[in-house]
């Protein structure tokens, strides 16, 4: 293995762990400061889920960053753990960006109790950020599984 695989793959994991630790203070600020109770009204303030679904997202997301803060923190599962994130932050972009769009002024929960209203574009570059440190986290593995695929002058080689 040479230096430059070796500096990308300790890069990767910084970032794994970085979106771990990430995940596990938001869901723990939900969970165990301000109470999943505020977040059901965080929630529902972006008028995207039906009444009987916002408190099934608010109580079961904070324990989903959780856990999946936890396993990419201990790098358990961690193919399991990057597809989670990739899924959250894909969504958390897209219920930033209809909540933009539809002009709300709003706070958004995302790491508990907060006043202050959603600042549109940092918390988009924000998102850009942690999508971009997700990609490149699981770019090890993807990479992985291409190289791991026979060539054809492998698999000539073999039937020869």
């Amino acid at each position: 293995m040479d230096q430059t695989s070796t500096t990308l793959r300790g890069l990767r994991l910084l970032c794994q762990v970085a979106l771990g630790v990430l995940l596990l203070y938001a869901g723990g600020q939900k969970l165990f400061v301000s109470g999943v109770a505020l977040f059901v009204g965080d929630v529902e303030k972006f008028k995207i889920l039906p009444a009987a679904l916002v408190p099934i997202v608010a109580y079961v997301m904070p324990w989903w960053e959780v856990v999946t803060g936890l396993c990419l923190m201990l790098d358990v599962m961690r193919k399991g753990a990057l597809c989670s994130a990739l899924i959250m932050t894909l969504s958390f972009c897209w219920v930033i960006g209809w909540a933009w769009y539809h002009g709300l002024d709003i706070s958004c929960g995302c790491f508990g109790k907060s006043d202050a209203t959603i600042h549109y574009p940092r918390k988009s570059f924000e998102l850009l950020l942690q999508l971009a440190a997700v990609i490149f986290a699981a770019s090890g593995p993807v990479l992985a599984w291409r190289d791991m695929a026979p060539s054809s002058t492998a698999a000539e080689q073999k039937n020869s």
